[in-house]
């Protein structure tokens, strides 16, 4: 759940993006950022360490981040660390995608399947889904051999299973339920 400092410091990077046209250089960036330190836990609890100075903590930003990352979002890091809000750049990430998406008219679909798609499918899978939300799709695929075949898609808070797991499972319940009846 977005907290209100998430929103404010990332509809300020929108509002920044928008001007320049970086929106989703940006997105991709926090991304990349939240997920190096949530994959480096010890650098996060540094930069959010009450024991390290200021200056120590910038210095580091410096080291790790200066011309590796664009000049904006070096600047928020800095921001981030003087204003004590390192801890929330995992939360800031995420409101900045759910807020980009939104006014870029962009929904994010993955589709489960038992094996890789093959391109054919997938152009017209993204073909149905660009006319079915109205929107661009951006699309995860993940792959789960259980399913056995067909698709699972979530979108937001909505699942579309057409598995043959799900099928079979429903034809199960009911036959139990015909005998049991």
């Amino acid at each position: 759940m977005a907290t209100s400092v998430d929103k404010v410091y990332s509809s300020a990077l929108l509002s920044i993006a928008r001007e320049d046209k970086s929106a989703k250089a940006m997105d991709k960036e926090l991304s990349t950022l939240a997920g190096i330190c949530g994959d480096n836990p010890e650098l996060a609890a540094v930069l959010c360490a009450p024991t390290v100075t200021e200056g120590e903590k910038l210095s580091l930003i410096e080291k790790i981040f200066k011309g590796r990352v664009s000049g904006i979002i070096y600047n928020f890091l800095c921001v981030l660390v003087t204003k004590n809000r390192f801890g929330c750049l995992s939360g800031i990430a995420e409101e900045f995608r759910k807020e980009y998406y939104e006014e870029y008219g962009i929904r994010e679909v993955t589709v489960t399947t038992a094996v890789p798609l093959k391109d054919k499918l997938r152009e017209k899978l993204m073909a149905k889904l660009r006319k079915m939300y109205g929107k661009e799709i951006i699309l995860i695929e993940k792959t789960d051999p259980s399913i056995i075949g067909g698709m699972v898609i979530t979108c937001g808070g909505s699942m579309l299973d057409g598995s043959v797991k799900t099928e079979l499972e429903n034809m199960h319940r009911q036959i139990k339920d015909m005998v049991a009846g």
